[in-house]
Order: structure tokens, then C-alpha cells, then sequence
């Protein structure tokens, strides 16, 4: 066959989420710790998580999440059940360190704003990557029997294990949450008598759930490739975290007030599981990570210290750190430009604060803009994953990524947020893949080369079956429908070169150890700008790989292939691609690959090298890998 189609493709069905009826309420309102247990109650410690409501088993279970109150040593806690009704008539538990119940509660409800937040700012619904139930069968049913189907959800273990770490785990479809006894004492914990417990950290959530939905839209990111791959997993994952501390207006509220309008200044916005790394031996008293840049002993960042991308070495989280403090830079530069005018107007146009407190009038201008930008920048983030390659992604890559996803729905960039984020990456060093500057056009992707690539009539909008609206996953018969167009267009000799492929029927196919095209994934996405222009596509991922022999006699897969966006009509409007015949890209790659840092990220396998098989659990360990 000249291309096959993965089971990932018709996985989107087996996360289609509870069809909701006239007489169900349209939210649920959870009880939850905002930020941390350490975060007092009288500074908005305690916040309520408001998602789309679904019913709901004990566990929780619902659509797409399961959470499993078991421990390493097949201990088990009783199941809290948020559907009785003295529970939700109370918006659920309250906030508790010794309740395990709580956990269970907090570690759902973290986790289902994440994935409804991911699902808005991509227009459709995200399908895991892990198996679930793949059969024929299963993929020509049309019953929603598939979200009661064990595997195809994504399970949660609030008690997971007792560890200093917290990950996400691809091949069994979990995110198992650390608990540790406290090795400094915090705020809410005694040394040595109390524990630390990772699902009951908002960040900590958000983070490890981020790193599932990446997975879920690019499966291949965690192929390690090169040093920036699994540095942008951490990064992004990072983001979200930092962006969903603003879904709780209180607490940003009060950082307002405090800091007088300076969010960097605030530990509670600004850090990254604060409490879990406080009550660590080695991070004298720290949070995990931080969005600021290093300061001196006074506080005040030093001049010339702004983390470089060519300093930060290889580990993830270190050279994550860069990626997500340029996202951060971009952030306050924006909130800066847009807050300038309200304090102007609130302080006679000197734009002087006097002393005491802000003007109530004022502050709560100022916790509007933070929070409208910080939504928007979350949105920018996330959207632009689908702009991304489908493999071996480079920090130039995303830039070039959130600059075309976001010149697509916001052409006109008045408050120049796409000049922010692209300044701030310069700072840093992080600059476009394959440009020659930074002007904003150049760092657009380009359009097709070959004008005369046909439409492909079975993506335009007219010829779908669609279930609703274009952002629902259609039935698996019109999904492989969609998906062999694809791979007709793709594998024609014509076109393949174009795709960053080599076509089955080119003599090289065989020559040099080419694999049939894979098409990976095929979603519809509708996507709305702030000045309601919405964009209707369909975006697709095809993979190849080459088979790449070194010269002790061990072999690994070498990875090509695009990110194809197809409009409403089936026209292809981007094509993102990583040739696969690309050699200094394979050059970089067996670099990589042979460095200290590289190294440890494979192993043999028979007489293949392949990616750890616990590289997700390495990746988030505190001191990376």
C-alpha cells in the first residue's frame, strides 16, 4: 500500500464528551486550592473551578477523565462521588490537605478546565494519543459506547506514588501524581511529619494535563530529536499553568493591589509549584521554577542576566525555562501598552501613582486587562500547536508557528502582540527556523510552492458529514474518507517533494529504507479572532520515517513528513514541513543523539536505538534528564 492511516486518527470519537440534554445544568462549580494549600484563604487561597457539566460516576469518571484512587501498593481510598446531591448543591468538598476525597475532586477539576480551555482555543475537541479501542468494529460503530470503554480515557492517580515527581505516562494512558514527606518545612507542612502531596497543585495539574493534550495533538513530541523537542513540551506546559493562574480573578486581584500593577512582582502569578519545591532539601525554601529572570539580593533583576538560549545547556526544564520566560516577556509588554492609557486617565495624565492604595475604579481596570490578555496569550500558545510540524518541533519553529496561526484570525494586529512576542524571542535568542530576520512577514509560513496542487474535495466544508459543527469529530467511515484524499494527494509523484516526502513509486523509496506515508491525524477546527472573524480549517499531520544505519551497525527511524491546513473549500493553504530526505537535519539529529545530555534519551532495543521507555517520567522529574 503507497500509505497507511494510524489508529490515532479515529481516536477523537473515543474523547467525544457527554452529549448534554435541555434539562442539564450547563456548569458544574468545583471547590478548589487556586494556586496552592500555602496560598491563604484570605487572599483568595480557595477558588472555584467552573467547568462544563457532565454526569458523572464515583471516582470521578467522566468522559474523558477517570480518576483511580489507588497507590503503588494497590491501596485504595473510597471514591468521592460529585453527582450526590448534598455535594453539588455545595460546589463540592471543601479544601482539605487530609482529605483524600479533595484530592480526588481537585485533580478532576484542574484537569477538565485544562482540557475545555485547550478545546476552545483549538475549536474542536482533543483526542489522546495513547490506544484505546481500535477494532474495525469499533471504528464503524456509530455508538457512544466508546467513553465507557476501558482505555479510552485518560486515568489520574492522585496517590500515585510516593516520590518526589509527578508525569505523565503515554503507553499506559495516566498522569500519576507524587506525594512526598516534607524535607524543609513550609507553610503548611512540618519537616519530616507532614506530606506534599502534587495533586493538590494547581500548576502541578495544569502542567502534567498539558503535556497529555500536547501529546494528543503531536504525538511525536516526545520523539527526542533534538535538544529543543522535549524542552518545548516543558515549556508550553509551563505556560498553561502561569496563564490558568488567572482564572481566578481574586487572586489577581490582589497581586494587582499588592504590587500596584506590577504582575511580575507577584510570587503567587509568577511561580511554578511553589509549595511542591519548598518542601524539597535541595531548593532552599524555592518554588520549582520561576518566570523571572535571576535577581539580586534586594529583589531587582540585574541588568544583562536575561537567560539566553545558547546558555541554558540541554535538559528540558533548563532550556524550557527560555521559551517560556520569552512567552512571559511578551505577556508583560503587551499588559504594559494596554494599561498605560488607564493609568494615564487615572492619574490626571502624569501617569504617576500616588501612594496608598490604587483607585478601586483603577484596580479593577487593571485585573481586567491581566486577565483578557492573559486568556489571549493562552490562546495565541496553544492555538499555534496546530502550525507546528508534526515532529522534531525547534523553539523557531513555534515562533513562526504563533505568528501565522494568529496573523490567520487577528490580521490586524493593532495592539502589537505579535511584535511583542517576536522582540521578546529576539532577546533571548530564539529566532525563526529557516529565516534570514525577523520581520514579521518573513516569519509567516509560506504558501504552497506548486499553485496547480489540486483541491481536495472530500475536506471542503460542503462535502464533509459533520456532527453539528465543523469542531466535532465526524464517524470513522467519513474520518478514513477524509484521511485517504490526503494520502492520494500526498503519495502523487507530482506532490510528494512538495510534502517533504518520498513518494512509494520514486526509485529511492526503496533504495534507502523509506516507510509508507502515515497519515497521523486529520481534525477540523473553527477559529474566532477577537474581532469576530472566524476561521473555518482542517488540519492534518503526515509522517514518514527512513530507516538510518550509523556506523557501529545500529539502526533508529528518522522522521519527516508536514502539517497540512486545508480551508473550507479543501484548498491546502500551509504546508509546515520536515523533509524527510533533509541531511543536515539527520547531521543534527546523530549529534544529538551522541551528546551526554542526548544520549540518555536512548536506548537499544535489539539492534535499534529508540526513545527510553520512561522518557515522560524522566522528563518531569525535578531535576530533568
Amino acid at each position: 500500500m503507497k500509505f497507511t492511516i494510524s489508529n490515532r486518527l479515529t481516536r477523537a470519537r473515543h474523547t467525544k464528551l457527554y452529549e448534554r440534554t435541555r434539562e442539564d445544568p450547563r456548569y458544574r462549580r468545583l471547590k478548589v486550592y487556586s494556586i496552592s494549600p500555602a496560598v491563604s484563604r484570605m487572599e483568595s487561597g480557595i477558588g472555584t473551578a467552573v467547568i462544563p457539566f457532565e454526569p458523572l460516576e464515583p471516582g470521578p469518571v467522566g468522559s474523558v477523565i477517570e480518576v483511580v484512587n489507588t497507590d503503588e501498593n494497590g491501596g485504595a481510598w473510597s471514591q468521592v462521588d460529585l453527582d450526590t446531591p448534598s455535594i453539588l448543591m455545595s460546589d463540592g468538598l471543601d479544601p482539605s490537605l487530609a482529605n483524600p476525597k479533595f484530592h480526588q475532586q481537585m485533580v478532576y477539576a484542574i484537569a477538565m478546565m485544562t482540557y475545555h480551555r485547550f478545546s476552545a482555543a483549538l475549536g474542536r475537541n482533543v483526542a489522546w494519543s495513547f490506544a484505546g479501542s481500535d477494532s474495525e468494529a469499533d471504528d464503524e460503530s456509530d455508538s457512544n459506547d466508546h467513553a465507557d470503554k476501558a482505555g479510552t480515557r485518560l486515568k489520574l492517580y492522585p496517590h500515585g506514588k510516593n516520590v518526589q515527581n509527578a508525569w505523565y505516562d503515554p503507553l499506559e494512558g495516566k498522569i500519576v501524581f507524587g506525594y512526598y514527606k516534607a524535607q524543609r518545612s513550609t507553610a503548611v507542612v512540618k519537616k519530616g511529619q507532614g506530606y506534599i502531596f502534587t495533586s493538590i497543585s494547581h500548576d502541578v495539574i495544569a502542567h502534567e494535563m498539558s503535556h497529555a493534550l500536547i501529546d494528543g495533538l503531536r504525538s511525536h513530541f516526545l520523539v527526542p530529536t533534538h535538544r529543543d523537542v522535549l524542552a518545548f513540551h516543558e515549556a508550553l506546559s509551563d505556560l498553561v499553568a502561569f496563564f490558568q493562574h488567572f482564572e481566578f480573578e481574586a487572586v489577581v486581584a490582589i497581586a494587582v493591589g499588592r504590587y500596584r500593577g506590577k504582575l511580575e512582582a507577584s510570587d503567587v502569578l509568577v511561580e511554578i509549584a511553589a509549595e511542591f519545591g519548598r518542601g524539597m532539601a535541595d531548593r532552599g525554601g524555592q518554588s520549582l521554577r520561576t518566570l523571572l529572570d535571576p535577581a539580586d539580593e534586594s529583589g531587582q533583576q540585574l541588568e544583562n542576566k536575561v537567560l539566553q538560549y545558547t546558555d541554558s545547556g540541554d535538559a528540558p526544564h533548563s532550556l524550557g525555562r527560555v521559551l517560556a520566560r520569552a512567552v512571559f516577556d511578551a505577556y508583560l509588554i503587551v499588559y504594559k501598552r494596554r494599561t498605560k492609557r488607564l493609568i494615564k486617565l487615572a492619574t490626571g495624565g502624569t501617569g504617576q501613582l500616588g501612594s496608598g492604595s490604587l483607585p478601586a475604579g483603577l484596580k479593577k481596570e487593571l485585573v481586567a486587562e491581566a486577565q483578557r490578555i492573559a486568556e489571549q496569550f493562552f490562546v495565541i500558545c496553544v492555538r499555534a500547536i496546530d502550525y507546528c510540524p508534526p515532529i522534531d518541533v525547534r523553539f523557531g519553529d513555534y515562533l513562526r508557528a504563533i505568528i501565522t496561526a494568529d496573523s490567520d484570525v487577528v490580521p490586524d494586529d493593532k495592539w502589537g502582540y505579535r511584535e511583542a512576542i517576536v522582540r521578546a524571542f529576539g532577546e533571548r535568542g530564539i529566532y525563526g527556523e529557516g529565516t534570514q530576520s525577523m520581520a514579521e512577514d518573513e516569519l509567516l509560513w509560506s504558501r504552497p510552492n506548486s499553485s496547480n496542487i489540486p483541491l481536495v474535495q472530500e475536506l471542503s466544508l460542503g462535502s464533509m458529514k459533520l456532527d453539528e459543527d465543523p469542531a466535532k469529530p465526524t464517524d470513522a467511515r467519513e474520518m478514513r474518507k477524509q484521511a485517504e484524499a490526503i494520502g492520494n494527494l500526498v503519495c502523487d509523484p507530482k506532490w510528494s517533494e512538495e510534502f517533504g516526502l518520498i513518494s512509494p513509486a520514486d526509485e529511492r523509496f526503496s533504495r534507502d529504507g523509506y516507510t509508507a506515508p502515515v497519515i497521523e491525524s486529520v481534525r477540523t477546527s473553527r477559529r474566532a479572532g477577537p474581532n469576530r472573524h472566524v476561521v473555518f480549517d482542517t488540519v492534518a499531520e503526515v509522517i514518514q520515517s527512513r530507516i538510518v544505519s550509523l556506523e557501529n551497525g545500529r539502526t533508529f527511524e528518522f522522521y519527516g513528513g508536514s502539517t497540512l491546513i486545508f480551508g473550507p473549500l479543501g484548498e491546502l493553504r500551509l504546508i509546515v514541513r520536515k523533509r524527510v530526505n533533509k541531511e543536515s537535519r539527520l547531521d543534527e539529529q546523530r549529534t544529538f543523539m551522541a551528546s551526554r545530555n542526548g544520549s540518555k534519551l536512548w536506548q537499544l532495543r535489539g539492534s535499534d536505538y529508540r526513545p527510553i521507555s520512561n522518557l515522560a517520567q524522566c522528563m518531569c522529574d525535578k531535576d530533568g534528564v
